[in-house]
């Protein structure tokens, strides 16, 4: 069966987290590493937490108030000029190298992205990369209120591609999202980038890629199964 649509998320998957690394450490000097990954433990979390709770924040907030939690936790003087600074640099991320190679290789599909973010952060990364005309439907978690795995931010591809949720595929390299959207009756691929694969909530994705570059054949393998 032909895919109706192909929705990639934003965040770790066409769009590299590290750039949040270089201003962490403007932030905090050497220990800037170490704020970047405790941020990366606690910002996740952060958004589940608030989904569940029915305390939806905009992913940038959720971003500022992680970043003053881990930088108590590892006891680093971080202003709040500096945590939003930091947290800004989640519009402004680079694509990873091979995204617009594999966004080439769908030309003729209809692709989204399913993102977290903020639309005005999403279409400005997106923008910066030169990768708006790859994309018909910039779908956001900020539209709905709730953050992934909710089923309602997945719905969002189902309302954009206008086909049934099992001819849709999420394209992701977080295995909590793959979970996530097949849980809501998408198909899913995941980005391994060399990790192994943990089956989250025993979930197991539709397509294992080992970079974006491979989702284009990967997608043709796919549908001729």
């Amino acid at each position: 069966m032909r895919l109706s649509g192909i929705a990639f998320d934003a965040f770790g998957t066409l769009f590299d987290l590290d750039g949040l690394r270089g201003r962490a450490r403007k932030a905090v000097g050497d220990r800037g590493g170490e704020l970047y990954d405790l941020l990366l433990a606690r910002l996740v979390p952060s958004t589940w937490h608030a989904t569940a709770a029915g305390a939806y924040r905009p992913f940038g907030e959720l971003a500022v108030l992680a970043l003053q939690a881990a930088a108590r936790e590892l006891e680093l003087e971080l202003s709040e000029s500096q945590a939003h600074e930091i947290a800004a640099g989640l519009s402004s991320l680079a694509a990873y190298p091979d995204a617009d190679e594999a966004l080439a290789g769908l030309a003729g599909r209809e692709l989204a992205v399913l993102s977290n973010g903020t639309r005005e952060g999403v279409q400005s990364m997106v923008a910066a990369a030169g990768l708006s005309d790859r994309f018909a439907h910039l779908l956001v978690a900020d539209d709905v209120g709730f953050f992934k795995p909710a089923p309602e931010v997945y719905a969002q591809a189902v309302t954009a591609f206008g086909g049934p949720a099992n001819s849709i595929l999420l394209v992701s390299g977080n295995e909590w999202d793959v979970a996530g959207a097949k849980l809501a009756g998408l198909r899913a691929a995941w980005i391994s980038r060399g990790r192994r694969t943990t089956r989250f909530l025993g979930v197991e994705s539709d397509l294992v890629a080992e970079q974006l570059a491979d989702v284009p054949d990967a997608v043709r393998r796919l549908e001729a199964a």
